[in-house]
């Protein structure tokens, strides 16, 4: 299309001013965030002119080639089963030239995205300077980017929320606009923004949302129509049509407040009710996976597509519509890994549980599965309809595959492996008492609990994995150390940035789905660590294979430490917190739940012999305690969202899917040495009178006692007796401090309870002075006991009897208490008995 007279003078001016233009855009793109624009002027205090700015921030562009993608040539992707998932970037797209679109929605998406885009060279600073005014002043969020920043941001640079990518998109879209006219801007927008619903450009999002051609719109059609540019799944027309019709009003009124419509055109427009066509029975097929194989060709030079982003941006989508002398590219075939029957399955049950639309407080869910002996990837489901939040800078639709979230207690089997590599074993125990204070060098002791609260004793390293026992793993990774931890990690094929930190245990971190069940199945694979792919083949248009993918396993883990971890994780679904994954059809499974703090976020990674699956339930873009929720395909509700509860189940209801038909195999046997991991650890008995006083007194609240045991993974047999030694004094230990026994064993502790001793009175007929004597420093020898006696007497008819106890008050039998008395009955001979 030839520019206009002027538009050609436009060109020719920008093309003198562009340098101090854009430098002047470095500041003007800073001022979107104050705190940014300040951070930039005094870190860079020395640079005091447009020239030094420009030097400094702002790119080469003139080499650069920005060639807008021809929309009529895309690569075909298709999935593992023979499916075609679509073609790169768009499918339901019909481009339509510039003078065929009616005047009245021209004007619509103006007012919506950009009412001064035929004034601005490509950013419009006054829409910056508002937006930031409005952010400091905490009110609404408004968008600072011009329809030509728009096109830049989605064909030219990448998505990081960064202050450089923010300088490159707007110095890139001053260029763009000297190298295309402004109807041909509007032209490549109008036909390539994503609507929602898989409708790519106006006519397309017409035709699913009304059922209609553009010149058959309305006004209030036409503005509503261009509210889900911003958010596909906020402003969807059918879902949310009270929240569409507040924006299509505003977007009205601006079409009012640029001369576009007429004030009475607008009044009558706003007060038509949105009524939308019923959606078509096409429906969107796997739009997060689209998005990450595009995302994956175009950013990875492996594909053989081209070094550089432009190159591979050619191969894929061909030669742009502009340059007639241009050949080849485009017309690809990409074959994924994704079975897409599952991957339809796991969408639905998803929607089951979490229903888009309904409450936008309700959380959403990812499933995402690998094919553990090839790393391929065969499902990586979202929760969330295809779009981006701009609230959050983050893209829900790639849940799955992008959606790092903090992992919960499905980290704790990474801490097992470092425990085990580093001498530990499973039959190693630990104190689990909660909650701890543990002290790690840091500016504030670690306050760590358990999920269920209180309790107190020893717990074995496998039963605390299977118990899912916060306190254990708390003390496990200081004593192991969070750097192995975070090693462990990695060699797993973890790849987000890990924070070795001693929480890290415990699953902050923030890990996608997709790297879960990635790192899991190297458990599932006897420490066998096989990247995850998605990309299995690409054919070019004359049917050469360009690429084709090579598994490269490599052993991390010794194969006996995984058989022991991946036995005590199928102890974790035969009776830990798991049971609910449990599959009906008696298949072996291991797996993992997982509770971040506050019920944020949920999860489920578990794992049969063929394939490993990680769920995770909660809210994509923020931290939102999940409690009180009604969710599910019954809408059950839920306290809280515990992993057993939701994601354990949903993981089980997809399995189940994923089963049918497939064969039922076991693991391979446990290799020799992997009953070293199960060898009782062996401990030294501790000294009970190291917390006590000087005086050999134990603090009533034994806390200190039981610590000191329980730290050397020893349980107590505590007893209280009748003592002479006040209350609460150390008595005696067994087995004696220093001895070497096996942890998991009890030291029975005496301590006094600060009563006398008190002993049965033994029968002491028939002793005489020597053997009462005798029994008295017996009973204080043996039972701490020291009696007193007092002599009486009492005539006796056997001469046998005469100078022996007759008889004892109390009598025999009695409980008598250290320091009584007891009467001593001396029998002499009876009265009256003489000569006769």
């Amino acid at each position: 299309m030839e520019p206009t007279i002027h538009q050609a003078e436009r060109l020719d001016k920008r093309g003198h001013r562009l340098l101090g233009f854009t430098a002047l855009m470095v500041v003007a793109v800073l001022a979107a965030t104050w705190v940014g624009l300040f951070s930039f002027l005094s870190a860079n205090a020395t640079f005091g002119t447009v020239d030094d700015l420009q030097v400094r921030y702002i790119p080469e562009v003139e080499p650069l080639e920005l060639d807008l993608p021809d929309l009529s040539r895309l690569s075909e992707v298709y999935t593992a089963d023979g499916v075609l998932l679509g073609k790169l970037t768009e499918r339901n797209s019909q481009p339509v030239p510039l003078d065929e679109i009616p005047e009245i929605v021209i004007h619509a998406v103006l007012a919506a995205e950009d009412s001064q885009f035929y004034e601005h060279e490509g950013i419009d600073f006054r829409a910056i300077v508002r937006a930031a005014i409005e952010d400091i002043k905490g009110g609404a969020r408004q968008g600072g980017s011009t329809i030509t920043q728009q096109v830049v941001k989605q064909n030219f640079v990448t998505d990081e929320q960064t202050i450089d990518r923010k300088i490159r998109e707007a110095v890139i879209a001053a260029e763009l606009e000297t190298r295309y006219t402004k109807d041909e801007i509007l032209e490549f927008y109008l036909n390539s923004v994503f609507f929602g619903s898989n409708a790519y450009g106006v006519k397309a999002a017409a035709q699913e949302f009304f059922n209609k051609d553009l010149d058959e719109l309305t006004i209030a059609e036409a503005a509503a129509l261009m509210t889900p540019i911003r958010n596909p799944t906020r402003y969807d027309p059918r879902r949310r049509p009270a929240t569409v019709t507040r924006a299509r009003n505003a977007v009205i009124d601006n079409m009012v407040a640029n001369g576009f419509i007429t004030l009475a055109q607008g009044e009558a427009a706003k007060s038509d009710e949105l009524r939308t066509a019923p959606r078509s029975e096409a429906r969107e097929i796997s739009p997060e996976v689209m998005i990450a194989a595009r995302e994956q060709l175009l950013n990875d030079p492996t594909y053989g597509l081209g070094d550089t982003f432009l190159q591979r941006k050619r191969a894929l989508f061909g030669c742009p519509a502009s340059d007639t002398e241009c050949e080849g590219g485009g017309g690809l075939r990409v074959f994924l890994t994704v079975d897409l029957g599952l991957q339809r399955e796991a969408e639905r049950i998803l929607r089951e549980w979490f229903p888009v639309g309904d409450e936008e407080s309700l959380p959403t869910g990812a499933i995402a599965m690998v094919e553990n002996a090839s790393g391929a990837i065969r499902v990586m489901a979202g929760g969330l309809d295809f779009g981006e939040d701009l609230e959050s800078g983050q893209r829900p639709y790639d849940l799955a595959g992008k959606g790092r979230q903090n992992t919960g207690s499905s980290s704790k089997p990474f801490g097992l492996i470092a425990a085990l590599e580093n001498g530990w074993t499973l039959n190693s125990y630990w104190d689990y008492t909660s909650p701890q204070i543990l002290e790690f060098g840091g500016t504030e002791p670690w306050n760590c609990g358990n999920f269920s609260g209180g309790g107190e004793g020893i717990r074995s390293l496998e039963s605390a994995l299977v118990a899912s026992t916060n306190t254990v793993f708390c003390q496990l990774s200081l004593t192991v150390g969070p750097e192995n931890i975070k090693d462990v990690m990695q060699r797993a094929g973890i790849t987000s940035p890990l924070n070795p930190v001693p929480s890290i245990v415990l699953g902050t971190q923030a890990v996608s789905p997709l790297e879960m069940a990635s790192a899991y199945s190297t458990i599932a694979n006897m420490g066998t660590q096989v990247d995850s792919y998605l990309i299995e083949r690409i054919v070019a248009a004359d049917g050469s294979v360009i690429y084709q993918h090579q598994a490269t396993p490599e052993q991390v883990f010794d194969e006996a430490l995984m058989a022991a971890v991946r036995n005590t994780m199928q102890q974790v679904v035969a009776r830990g917190t798991g049971t609910r994954s449990r599959l009906d059809d008696g298949r072996e499974q291991a797996g993992k739940t997982g509770t971040h703090q506050n019920f944020t976020d949920v999860w489920y990674v578990g794992f049969i012999p063929q394939y490993t699956t990680a769920v995770w339930v909660g809210h994509a873009d923020r931290q939102i305690e999940m409690r009180d929720i009604v969710v599910g395909p019954e809408r059950d509700f839920y306290r809280v969202a515990s992993s057993s509860r939701i994601p354990a189940p949903i993981w089980k209801q997809f399995m189940e899917i994923v089963v049918v038909d497939l064969p039922i195999v076991s693991w391979p046997d446990d290799p020799e040495g992997t009953s070293a991991y199960y060898a009782a650890q062996r401990t030294e008995v501790p000294d009970a009178l190291e917390v006590a006083d000087e005086e050999g007194i134990i603090n009533p609240d034994l806390k200190d006692l039981k610590s000191l045991f329980y730290k050397a993974g020893l349980d107590l047999e505590i007893e209280y007796i009748n003592s002479t030694e006040p209350e609460n004094t150390f008595l005696t230990q067994d087995p004696e401090p220093g001895t070497a026994i096996n942890q998991g064993k009890p030291v029975k502790i005496e301590i006094s309870n600060g009563d006398p001793p008190e002993i049965e009175l033994p029968n002491w007929i028939g002793l005489d002075l020597d053997g009462l004597n005798t029994e008295l420093a017996r009973l204080l020898e043996e039972f701490d006991v020291a009696l007193e006696w007092v002599s009486d007497t009492q005539e006796v008819g056997d001469p046998a009897f005469i100078g022996r106890i007759v008889a004892t008050a109390p009598a025999a039998g009695t409980i008598v208490l250290h320091g009584d008395t007891i009467t001593v009955f001396w029998g002499i001979p009876q009265s009256g008995l003489g000569d006769g």
